[in-house]
């Protein structure tokens, strides 16, 4: 218990005075977020944000291993971590074209895997268990990739993915809670606390941000502890609960790339048609449209608790419930425009 508050609290503090560290370290190196047509920001803010996260997580979590000797949640976080951050890096010096960012993305997510963070068996709301076999690695490794990738997409607005983290990370600490899986519990709490750190300079108006190294590795750092959390040994992966803690980025990324493809588009191609731009176009300021994703977010931890506990017909229900639920919500927010403009282009022709 101890040894947990000391790590989480170093984590914190270093994360609180290495940020603006960071910010000089990015200004003197002229590393800055560009302003385009898909950008909401204006000026010059630096982007270096990402390795605040990284240094005080790592910090703190060597800290909780050097007493705990959890070394491979140790050695798969800050290995593939590592790896997925210098991915970022270089994207955000160089812009690197989606497939050597996949490329890169996919090597970490190898190493987490190889580390042990892997969905062996699936349990779904039915109840049935589906044993993966030699599927189990490639389709851990696909998790990892597209969970990484759909916080990269949804980190558009002051302050939204890094406090998106930050609200996933505690249901995920609670569901680790709740079987006793002291390890993610206690590495849940650390990622909440650097990550915190780094808010307090990240929200709107934001001092610094992300950049694609800090949202690539919370991607994979959520991606790798909500896989470890939310699987039990006797049931395996539930897969269900993991797509309802992440449905927000999960169906933004996924209703995307539909949008992308039947506009003729590269499917990994950049628009401004997101849910936080969408909030936006409602006359929603950024931190009004960034609390309202907070809000959404904590809604679908909940259920994905309360779907982790419940027995099967309840389960059903539930995830009925909430799919409906967000998918009026996407609908509302014009998420599906594309279809009716595709049908309605259709009729005219």
């Amino acid at each position: 218990m101890i040894i947990t508050f000391v790590s989480v609290f170093t984590a914190l503090i270093v994360a609180l005075v290495f940020t603006p560290i960071a910010k000089k370290i990015a200004v003197r190196l002229k590393i800055y977020a560009p302003t385009n047509h898909r950008t909401v920001h204006s000026g010059s803010t630096p982007k270096l944000g990402g390795l605040s996260i990284f240094f005080a997580f790592t910090v703190g979590l060597i800290i909780f291993t050097f007493y705990t000797k959890e070394i491979r949640i140790l050695g798969g976080l800050l290995m593939g971590g590592s790896l997925m951050l210098i991915v970022g890096l270089f994207d955000d010096l160089y812009n690197l074209s989606c497939y050597r960012k996949m490329t890169g993305q996919t090597l970490a997510a190898i190493v987490a895997v190889a580390f042990g963070f892997v969905v062996d068996t699936i349990y779904l709301p039915s109840g049935t268990v589906l044993h993966l076999g030699v599927w189990a690695a490639p389709l851990s490794v696909f998790w990892i990739v597209a969970l990484t990738n759909a916080i990269n997409l949804i980190d558009g607005l002051d302050g939204l993915a890094s406090g998106f983290a930050i609200v996933v990370a505690f249901f995920v600490f609670a569901g680790a809670i709740i079987f006793d899986n002291l390890g993610i519990a206690a590495t849940s709490l650390i990622l909440i606390a650097a990550t915190l750190g780094f808010l307090r300079y990240n929200f709107a108006p934001a001092k610094i941000f992300l950049g694609d190294m800090g949202s690539l590795f919370l991607g994979f750092a959520l991606a790798c502890i909500s896989l470890k959390a939310f699987t039990l040994p006797e049931t395996g992966s539930h897969v269900a609960v993991l797509l309802v803690l992440f449905l927000v980025p999960l169906a933004d990324t996924f209703i995307a790339i539909l949008r992308r493809v039947r506009e003729g588009r590269h499917p990994f191609s950049a628009d401004k048609k997101h849910i936080h731009h969408r909030l936006l176009d409602l006359g929603l300021s950024q931190t009004g449209a960034v609390l309202i994703i907070y809000a959404a977010t904590f809604l679908c931890g909940v259920g994905a608790l309360v779907l982790f506990v419940a027995d099967t017909q309840m389960a059903l229900m539930l995830l009925a419930v909430i799919l409906l639920f967000f998918f009026l919500a996407f609908a509302q927010l014009g998420c599906f425009d594309f279809v009716t403009r595709r049908e309605y282009s259709k009729e005219l022709g």
